[in-house]
């Protein structure tokens, strides 16, 4: 009996469970008509229930089977066009397998990523797709794909561009330009898609033998244009300045093309320019940017039908790698006409 003035309190499967003599977990599987559970038990959770007056928690029945179904997606920052258009693939993929989707944006730092990290397996998520910032080498036990920025021997599999070709190609159209002192704007080489790609500008330009003349410049770790900027003048008060330079990604050619701006540089008569990462608006860039095209949201719907089979064959690895390749984008920063 309820005290006057107190909320009546509902009655809970394990007042079933003591009224039926039997544990919790065997009321509830009688309830749901369980095979496992004699008709004798079934009979006498069924009358207990009835009695006391107890009606299922639907929300929390929705809440386990949502956990089933839910798949979580980890990203350094979510407002960088390639990881926004990644999620996009991603969840399209998933969401059509009946799976739902918990995004996370770690804002590049450690602590947010192992923090990302146990929320979403707090969650009860049943996978994950994670672009790692380096927060967290612990091996995560349920199948995850690791993407753009690779964790070697854990996961499921790997997904990330062909970077050390892709440089290798903007070297190479910028060597048929005539160029020979070519320089590179990178990000920190502490993850893969920074290292591996000085590493395809470095081997370039030793199998070219420009080794000489190109000079290495790398943005902040967030590949901020500001820091790609400051890389860029650097490289343009040198005794003898590049005449052209690889950039690493869209925010780094970004921050490099303003910095010519400001310093009278015209582009590409004096300084010629390339891009890993296609941006979105490069074509509107003046000049338009020669970049590598690559699809990200087709990356997003590899990754997650990667993990999907994962799932269904319920393992846990070791991981399968599969690179995507890159295309090259002709446009006028390279002095193309």
């Amino acid at each position: 009996m309820a005290v006057e003035g107190s909320e009546p309190r509902h009655v809970t499967i394990v007042d079933v469970a003591r009224a039926a003599n039997v544990a919790p977990s065997t009321a509830s599987r009688a309830l749901q008509e369980s095979p496992r559970i004699s008709d004798s038990t079934k009979r006498r959770v069924r009358e207990a229930a009835h009695t006391l007056g107890y009606r299922p928690n639907r929300i929390a029945q929705s809440l386990r089977l949502r956990a089933g179904t839910l798949v979580g997606i980890i990203v350094p920052d979510v407002g960088v066009n390639f990881y926004s258009r990644f999620v996009k693939g991603a969840q399209d993929v998933l969401e059509h397998a009946g799976r739902q989707v918990l995004v996370l944006n770690t804002e590049r730092q450690a602590a947010r990523e192992k923090a990302a990290l146990r929320t979403v397996l707090e969650h009860r998520v049943s996978g994950l797709l994670v672009a790692t910032s380096g927060g967290s080498d612990e091996e995560v036990r349920i199948p995850t794909v690791y993407f753009d920025n690779l964790a070697p021997g854990r996961g499921v599999a790997h997904v990330a561009c062909a970077n050390r070709e892709g440089v290798g190609i903007l070297v190479d159209h910028l060597v048929g330009h005539g160029h020979t002192r070519i320089a590179y704007i990178g990000g920190p080489p502490t993850l893969t898609s920074g290292s591996e790609r000085l590493d395809g500008f470095l081997g370039a330009v030793g199998r070219l033998r420009l080794q000489a003349s190109a000079p290495v410049e790398l943005a902040d770790a967030a590949w901020s244009p500001g820091s790609a900027a400051a890389a860029m003048e650097r490289l343009l008060a040198l005794p003898e300045p590049p005449t052209a330079v690889v950039t690493s990604g869209d925010t780094i050619a970004l921050g490099a093309m303003s910095a010519c701006r400001r310093a009278g540089r015209r582009m590409p008569d004096d300084v010629a320019l390339v891009s890993f990462d296609d941006p979105v608006y490069g074509e509107l860039l003046d000049p338009p940017v020669t970049a590598l095209g690559r699809s990200d949201v087709a990356m997003g719907k590899l990754a997650a039908s990667l993990l999907l089979h994962a799932l269904d064959a319920g393992t846990l690895g070791p991981p399968t790698e599969v690179r995507l390749p890159v295309e090259l984008v002709v446009r006028r920063s390279c002095g193309c006409g």
